[in-house]
């Protein structure tokens, strides 16, 4: 009895004295498809935005956060949004291609993209996965390491975005 006794409270200081796991963020972002007039080169010409910005809003979580974006398609034309090098563990129908992991959001109706950020840091980027409209419907994913972590270079003296199109 008394070795029963001794093994729960060494169980019972162990799990105590271990430090505890912080829970993981859940990071949501709206994205409203809508066709903005933008001037460019002294012509204005309309493009598909998000939010009305070319390119779209930056999404920043930490590896193991949960990310959620509400999509409501506002242009005339049908849109999925692909997360470009995004591992998709146990959510692929998030991926975003049209026509392979989902329905294209058409016209007047929303699509909410629901996904975990497993395993992975770094900079990616999201566009658009039909048809031309990834030449202005893109943005990028900053995901940082998890919260206590550090990157595996030293830090930089300054951060910039960077995206190249078209």
């Amino acid at each position: 009895m008394a070795s029963l006794f001794f093994f729960l409270a060494l169980v019972v200081s162990l799990l105590s004295s271990s430090p505890i796991a912080t829970e993981a963020a859940v990071k949501r972002y709206k994205f409203e498809i809508v066709v903005k007039n933008v001037s460019r080169l002294c012509h204005a010409k309309p493009i598909v935005t998000v939010n009305g910005r070319f390119p779209g809003p930056t999404i920043y979580a930490r590896a193991g956060d949960r990310v959620v974006v509400n999509v409501t398609n506002h242009a005339q034309y049908n849109i999925s949004i692909h997360w470009h090098g995004l591992k998709q563990f146990r959510n692929g129908w998030a991926d975003g291609p049209a026509y392979i992991t989902q329905c294209p959001i058409q016209s007047g109706s929303s699509y909410v993209y629901d996904f975990n950020v497993t395993g992975q840091r770094g900079t990616l980027w999201w566009h658009a996965h039909i048809l031309w409209l990834r030449a202005t419907v893109h943005g990028a994913i900053v995901i940082m390491p998890e919260e206590g972590q550090s990157f595996p270079f030293p830090q930089p003296h300054g951060e910039a975005e960077i995206i190249l199109g078209a």
